[in-house]
């Protein structure tokens, strides 16, 4: 006689709430839960539950004799807009008669309450939950790869996404606020990509580069040459810390803003570009001293996006910088490299005085050098150790970083080259060309050895 096998399922996983006020039915339930091979973890109202889904993933959330279907409704919604995958199983008493909208995602399980009819739900309800957050990752993922320089999934940068996305709807000037290397020139490129498109125009006018003179010849341009009002028609023109004008200059750009359009010797042209400025200051604080123009603040303003701190959002951090190394492997022709654990857990520890910008010239410096495929701890150390140079050095070049790396590790080595090169993971012939070009004597000669050498 033969025996027939029932295929192999495949059971999906994950965290299962299981809300009862009553401490026997709570127990009745987690014994129901973990028999199905889910990890149960126990809650008492629907308050609690609510501060749970928003703090964990939870696949599953089973909950007994819910006294309203409308505190269900609430509740659910308020997961579907925190983009949670959570999956309803409700419990009714004998007797009771729950009416759930379509709209809901729940299941209703009627007595007799069964583990194998508990069970069966949850399998349901915690496969629909995987396939959630899969195409909730796949979201967003998809628009990581639109904003590209906004990399992460932390609750501030989708919430910068969604900004963005309205920012796009319209053309009115957006003034994009944060701390200095958080990432408002990304913010303000990605108001123009997501707009316009990659074809239109994105011109850039650093404020704090340039004399006042020079800006409005590029503004306004003259006889010869076309200005940034113009050359930026159809697209967008952004002021990069827009605080840097003179109060004259801040005048102009108001009137032009609030006229819609802009003088060219005796003609006024219409201004067919979008006004995104960037700032780090406080913009209604400088106008009470008289610092900055208020009529311009008042345009500016009314359509404001903040640009998070990165010690903020740390849930980002593992993202963005792996986006770096990538980048710099790319750049420096390197085979892919990537971080080890011991080496996010350090870079999560910094506070980050620089931001996003300090990240990647972190990164950038730790991966000047070819290395082993996977960047340790501490490769990372050395530069998080320098927190000032890190912050305040946004322009050094790949010579530059290659430079202050090898001399911190000759520094840490006494100027023991074998060493240096063996830490380095190069040559000492090639270590010591370096050293000469960087004005150190020849291996063995007078001083060659810096540190030992004023020792003595």
């Amino acid at each position: 006689m033969s025996v027939s096998i029932p295929p192999a399922t495949i059971r999906p996983t994950g965290k299962v709430a299981a809300c009862a006020k009553d401490v026997a039915a709570q127990q009745h339930l987690e014994l129901a839960i973990r028999r199905n091979g889910y990890e149960s973890i126990p809650v008492s109202s629907l308050e609690e539950l609510r501060t749970l889904l928003m703090s964990e993933n939870i696949a599953a959330a089973v909950i007994d004799e819910p006294e309203s279907i409308e505190e269900i409704e609430r509740l659910d919604a308020d997961t579907r807009r925190a983009d949670r995958p959570t999956q309803f199983i409700l419990l009714p008493s004998i007797g009771q008669r729950l009416n759930v909208p379509r709209t809901v995602s729940c299941e209703v399980v009627d007595p007799p309450l069964t583990p194998e009819r508990i069970g069966r739900a949850l399998f349901s309800a915690v496969g629909r939950a995987q396939l959630i957050s899969e195409n909730l990752e796949l979201k967003q993922k998809l628009e990581g790869r639109m904003f590209d320089g906004l990399v992460g999934m932390s609750q501030q940068t989708r919430d910068l996404r969604a900004q963005i996305h309205t920012a796009a709807e319209h053309d009115q000037p957006i003034l994009v606020v944060g701390e200095p290397g958080c990432g408002k020139s990304e913010a303000a490129r990605a108001i123009h990509l997501t707009r316009f498109g990659p074809a239109q125009p994105l011109l850039t006018i650093r404020c704090n580069l340039l004399t006042s003179a020079a800006i409005e010849k590029e503004l306004f341009g003259d006889a010869e040459t076309e200005g940034r009002f113009s050359a930026a028609s159809e697209g967008t023109l952004v002021f990069e810390d827009i605080e840097a004008l003179t109060i004259p200059l801040q005048i102009q750009i108001a009137e032009v803003v609030r006229n819609s359009a802009y003088r060219q010797g005796d003609t006024f042209i219409p201004l067919r570009t979008r006004i995104i400025a960037t700032s780090t200051a406080n913009l209604r604080q400088l106008c009470t001293e008289g610092k900055f123009e208020t009529r311009l603040l008042n345009l500016i303003e009314r359509n404001t996006i903040h640009v998070a701190a990165l010690r903020t959002r740390l849930d980002d951090l593992p993202g963005l910088a792996e986006h770096f190394v990538q980048q710099c492997c790319v750049r420096e022709g390197q085979h892919l490299r990537r971080l080890s654990d011991e080496a996010l857990t350090r870079l999560e520890s910094h506070d980050w005085p620089g931001n996003v910008r300090e990240l990647e010239n972190v990164i950038n410096r730790c991966c000047s050098l070819a290395g082993d495929p996977v960047i340790t701890g501490e490769e990372i150390q050395p530069w998080l150790e320098q927190k000032e140079d890190a912050a305040e050095s946004p322009g050094l070049t790949l010579r530059e970083m290659e430079r202050k790396l090898i001399e911190a590790t000759f520094n840490r080595f006494g100027g023991n080259r074998e060493l240096t090169a063996k830490a380095l993971q190069i040559g000492i012939r090639t270590l010591s060309g370096k050293l000469r070009d960087y004005g150190y004597p020849p291996r063995g000669g007078p001083g060659s050895n810096r540190k030992q050498q004023r020792a003595a």
